[in-house]
């Protein structure tokens, strides 16, 4: 190591989480919705509530635990509209709910905020109608420090890392 990244090192911070919160993100939905008594699932028939298109956005703290995540939740009925926003509404009600939502061990859980609901009936020429309801949440969770984390932490700030010159010179 030069000497000139070791002080740089002194100064500069990296975040120290490069972990993804999307699969235990993912796991979390569809447990809590299957907890609440719903259909969760592609290939679960009719009616279901399909998660999709998760979205996480960059690190929104200095150490990089903080993240701001998108999905959505699709509500199918192939019975009617009113289904469909029902079982939405049961969806958000699960989610919403402080404690409904565990991601694990790793991630928790600060703030679920349903932000954009649009409802999409599908016809096909061979097929039943099916009534879709999507609902878009924003979802912001942190991870969860270990004690083995803060004590690399503790030790760390503290002196520079010895450089391999300085530990050969005698």
């Amino acid at each position: 190591m030069s000497i000139l990244s070791t002080i740089l090192g002194w100064f500069v911070k990296t975040p120290k989480n490069h972990t993804t919160a999307y699969s235990p993100l993912y796991a979390g939905v569809v447990r809590c919705l299957g907890d609440a008594g719903l259909r969760v699932g592609g290939t679960a028939g009719y009616p279901r509530v399909e998660v999709h298109s998760i979205s996480e956005g960059q690190r929104l703290d200095k150490e990089g635990a903080v993240r701001s995540l998108s999905l959505t939740t699709e509500a199918i009925s192939d019975k009617s509209l009113a289904g469909s926003k029902e079982m939405n509404e049961e969806a958000m009600e699960a989610l919403t709910t402080e404690g409904a939502l565990n991601l694990g061990d790793d991630w928790r859980v600060l703030d679920v905020v349903p932000d954009q609901l649009l409802d999409l009936p599908e016809v096909s020429d061979s097929a039943r109608i099916l009534y879709r309801t999507q609902q878009t949440y924003e979802i912001w969770v942190e991870r969860v420090k270990t004690e083995e984390q803060e004590e690399t932490e503790t030790e760390t700030e503290g002196e520079p890392e010895e450089t391999e010159n300085e530990n050969n010179e005698e």
